[in-house]
């Protein structure tokens, strides 16, 4: 979450869209995954659950306590009071990973941890920041092979969304051939700033 003197989080129409689309019956940390996948951002699920609050966006998920709901700690008296086990100040927890640890999202992305206490990112984006320094905004970062696990640097490219999307429909028979989609990616790179330029004097 952001706090009162922070800026709000910039979304575009189509990310607006899909979040109203596909927030109902998912979990606020579900949606972000799924999110930062579609859109290869990296935005909690606070984050996205304060857009759905903003906009009125309901999941359908009830996470109240209700009365004829059993307690978790019905029978346990005396049980939950500080002992020997009891987790102190400044004492890690004992499943807590170390910066670097990696996992595997359902979409086939690599999160590594970044920062403590719990700071996940996308590790092809961060990698990426780490050699080139901060991604320009309205820019994605691609895999030249396609394989979402290859995050070596020279297997990623930056390029605007606008190329990114258009990619995507490409014919599929050469996915995996790294020369070929380095060329196709420039190529419609070139052609994006060559149209962008075109308007930007036409509107003059």
């Amino acid at each position: 979450m952001h706090g009162r003197n922070n800026r709000a989080i910039p979304y575009s129409d189509a990310e607006l869209q899909w979040v109203e689309d596909n927030q109902e019956g998912i979990s606020r940390k579900e949606l972000a995954e799924k999110f930062n996948a579609q859109f290869d951002r990296t935005l909690s699920g606070d984050n996205l659950g304060g857009l759905c609050k903003r906009k009125g966006w309901n999941n359908g998920l009830d996470t109240r306590f209700h009365e004829d709901q059993v307690s978790w700690n019905k029978g346990t008296k005396r049980l939950t009071g500080r002992n020997r086990t009891t987790f102190k100040k400044g004492q890690s927890a004992h499943n807590q990973k170390p910066i670097g640890h990696e996992y595997k999202t359902k979409e086939g992305y690599i999160m590594i941890k970044t920062a403590e206490p719990k700071t996940f990112e996308l590790k092809h984006r961060y990698v990426w920041r780490l050699a080139n320094g901060e991604i320009p905004k309205g820019h994605v970062i691609r895999f030249l092979d396609n394989d979402r696990t290859n995050c070596a640097i020279d297997n990623l490219m930056c390029v605007p969304m606008a190329v990114n999307g258009k990619v995507n429909y490409r014919d599929e028979r050469f996915a995996d051939d790294v020369d070929i989609n380095k060329a196709v990616l420039l190529t419609e790179t070139i052609n994006y700033h060559v149209d962008k330029r075109q308007q930007g004097r036409s509107n003059q």
